[in-house]
């Protein structure tokens, strides 16, 4: 934890060494022993100030830090999937996906953005009209969001069964962004991948 300040004072200690060996060895200074163990004294009394100087600092620096980050919202994000029972003039079920969402912490998101991608191979489709962008999301808030997973596929142009039986791997990708000390935060979420044969999304 405290490295750093520990290679700064050992460079201020070697500083010192060099200085007073310096006082000690040079024959173009006229010093008086009194005098030069004045200069000693007050070279090692620096010393000392400039090291606790050192330590309190980073211990300043760090404690801030710390708090800072303190403060930052964190968002739990996953998905699930549901066959409701086929009613009774429907001889299958319909499998919906859910995207829940929960803020763990007790800092509240201003411009939160849900990120969703669907990747076919080497496509990649972007889903995230799901979610409002910036959106706010208070203290320890959870949400879901849910569809129905085939037809609103295919009102994206995509229909998952059939790329699976062409041999593409469908993936559902999850992100979020948010912005925090007034920079652009960046968190990526799990991924999932579609099962044909359960019609379901399991984590990659």
């Amino acid at each position: 934890m405290y490295k750093l300040p520990i290679i700064i004072s050992s460079v201020l200690f070697a500083i010192a060494v060099v200085v007073c060996a310096y006082l000690l060895t040079s024959s173009k200074l006229t010093l008086t022993d009194a005098q030069l163990v004045s200069s000693l004294i007050t070279l090692f009394t620096c010393l000392g100030a400039l090291i606790s100087a050192t330590f309190v600092v980073y211990s300043y620096l760090q404690t801030n830090r710390i708090f800072l980050l303190g403060q930052r919202p964190s968002l739990l994000i996953q998905v699930t999937s549901e066959q409701p029972i086929p009613m009774p003039q429907s001889e299958n079920s319909v499998p919906f996906t859910i995207i829940h969402y929960k803020n763990t912490t007790s800092n509240e998101f201003d411009d939160l953005t849900i990120l969703v991608k669907l990747m076919l191979g080497s496509r990649e489709i972007d889903l995230s009209d799901l979610f409002k962008p910036k959106m706010f999301m208070a203290a320890y808030d959870q949400r879901h969001r849910q569809f129905e997973t085939l037809s609103f596929l295919a009102s994206h142009g995509v229909d998952i069964n059939k790329e699976i039986t062409l041999g593409n791997q469908v993936m559902l990708s999850l992100s979020y962004t948010f912005t925090f000390n007034s920079k652009l935060e960046e968190r990526k979420g799990p991924e999932y991948k579609w099962n044909y044969e359960i019609q379901r999304w399991e984590l990659a």
